[in-house]
């Protein structure tokens, strides 16, 4: 199985069912099970709990705000006739929603998630979640991501790219970034 390929034609309802159980396994698995299995050893190694002034509403808020981050940019990849999934993705460039702002919501999407959980838990192991994640969506799977966009959309995601941040949005929207409406 190719890693990237382009979702087969569905219902706009199709495609966002496919996105909402992706993101609830992976939901599950980087904000439920992982925290649970790290905190566990934790507590075996008698390491304690690390308090973080402010985390216990920071954290949720956080993780909240992240979480509404995600699923709006499952609305937003629905609409592209796909999901985040690479080996479902979006059949047009989405350019929409959260994607006017930084590249790759869902990233931040994610590393948000797991600060606010690290936050909630106090857990020292799991604080190292968000930068590794962040680091691994970067270094290892941001370049073949971006080169396979710019083999299936050419020009037009080399002027998205060119127009929107990768990590930090700006205060204003894009210059130019209008396709896939």
């Amino acid at each position: 199985m190719r890693l990237y390929r382009v979702a087969r034609p569905a219902s706009h309802r199709r495609h966002l069912a496919k996105t909402l159980g992706w993101m609830l396994l992976v939901w599950f698995l980087a904000l439920v099970a992982l925290p649970a299995v790290l905190r566990g050893a934790e507590r075996l190694a008698g390491v304690d709990r690390l308090v973080v002034p402010g985390g216990a509403v920071a954290g949720p808020v956080l993780l909240a705000a992240a979480s509404a981050l995600g699923v709006r940019c499952a609305f937003a990849m629905a609409r592209g006739g796909g999901t985040p999934v690479p080996f479902d993705a979006a059949a047009r460039l989405v350019v929409h929603g959260p994607y006017r702002w930084v590249r790759n919501p869902m990233a931040v999407s994610g590393v948000g998630q797991a600060l606010g959980v690290a936050l909630v838990l106090g857990s020292p192991l799991y604080l190292l979640v968000p930068p590794a994640g962040a680091l691994l969506w970067h270094v290892g799977i941001r370049p073949s991501e971006e080169r396979f966009l710019a083999a299936r959309f050419g020009a037009e995601y080399t002027a998205y790219r060119r127009s929107v941040p990768l990590w930090v949005p700006r205060r204003r929207g894009p210059r130019r970034a209008r396709a896939g409406r």
